[in-house]
């Protein structure tokens, strides 16, 4: 089946093209705006200017956010920095109970999550509080920051998923750009993610580069590196090699659910249905055990974003593979690669108000 252009129904396209030249208008006011500083302030609490990194994208729907924040917190503290999550909390009636506050919570246990949809008035609130010591290792990790630009930063990193960069296309609601694609060369690093497959590489890569000026900066895959399976009221950890031959639902409420199902393909799995709701939307029990039995299913691979979702687990095994980023060398079009990201992360960790 063909990707929509956009999020709304074809039968819309006359009033999305509408819409999205209405949006643009508005969008480009804004950034006009925001361009000449009106609006932007540092983060500055109790004398002390705290480094902001910023992790987002031009498009609407998952490019692999999550594990990338979660990839510079754990970097972040490496190098001896207390990370800080600032996010919206999108989709959930308590913002600190979002599925990707959640999620975080495994992913970078180490951070800590301020989680409100004014993240400025949040960050100075909840900074406010810590002591001199805990303050000055402080570095804000903006998730999803790329258009939130009340708040200066010191990096700005944009991710453009490589299966679907859509770079090309028109502006919501007609297309998935969330602002006109030029706006990527705000950027101070493009990754593209997803980027296993040469083809797909190529073909972002030649879109950054045009609409940017310049080539990305680095490029990695989602690699998967263990599933933890949930059966019987247990856990255990296992090989992605269990995967290999199970008959399974593949289900997922993601920004990208082909890719997902895509991945479990990948794995070896045999995909006997493809079960999918609008992201951020939570699957029962009751329907994952319906469709599993429907479909005559063993198991349901479900992404960790989505399990934490779930009040309860299924009667049906529920297998969860685990995350990892690997990075592409120069030589498979990944450009500088980690050691580029690390360099600029330690760059930007480190920078004090007006240096």
């Amino acid at each position: 089946m063909a990707e929509r252009a956009g999020p709304l129904p074809r039968m819309l396209a006359p009033f999305a093209w509408c819409a999205a030249r209405v949006y643009g208008l508005g969008v480009s006011l804004r950034n006009a705006r925001f361009d000449r500083g009106v609006g932007v302030r540092r983060l500055e609490v109790s004398g002390v200017c705290v480094p902001v990194i910023s992790v987002g994208n031009l498009t609407a729907g998952g490019t692999g956010k999550s594990p990338f924040v979660a990839w510079v917190c754990a970097e972040l503290a490496r190098a001896g920095a207390q990370p800080v999550i600032a996010m919206r909390g999108y989709g959930a009636a308590d913002p600190a109970n979002s599925d990707e506050a959640r999620e975080y919570a495994t992913t970078a246990p180490g951070a800590w999550l301020v989680v409100h949809p004014d993240r400025v008035v949040a960050l100075h609130a909840a900074l406010s509080r810590l002591d001199a010591a805990d303050l000055a290792r402080c570095v804000v990790v903006l998730d999803d920051g790329f258009q939130h630009r009340r708040l200066a930063r010191d990096l700005d990193i944009v991710l453009v998923d490589a299966t679907r960069a859509g770079l090309d296309g028109d502006l919501l609601p007609a297309g998935w750009l969330r602002e006109p694609a030029h706006g990527i060369a705000r950027a101070g690093l493009v990754v593209l993610t997803k980027a296993h497959d040469a083809a797909q590489r190529e073909h972002a890569s030649g879109l950054v580069a045009r609409m940017r000026g310049r080539a990305h900066d680095a490029a990695c895959e989602h690699a998967w590196h263990a599933v933890s399976v949930f059966e019987g009221g247990a856990s255990r950890t296992m090989g992605v090699d269990t995967l290999a031959g199970r008959k399974v639902l593949s289900a997922c409420a993601l920004g990208n659910p082909s890719h997902f199902h895509g991945m479990v393909e990948r794995s070896g799995a045999r995909i006997v249905r493809r079960f999918e709701r609008a992201d951020h939307v939570r699957f029962t029990p009751m329907e994952l055990d319906a469709e599993a039995s429907a479909a005559g299913a063993e198991a349901v691979v479900l992404s960790r974003k989505d399990l934490v979702k779930l009040h309860e687990m299924p009667r049906t095994p529920v297998l969860v593979p685990e995350l990892a980023l690997r990075f592409l060398g120069a030589e498979s079009g990944g450009g500088g690669g980690a050691s580029a990201l690390r360099a600029a992360i330690s760059a930007a960790a480190g920078r004090a108000c007006g240096s």
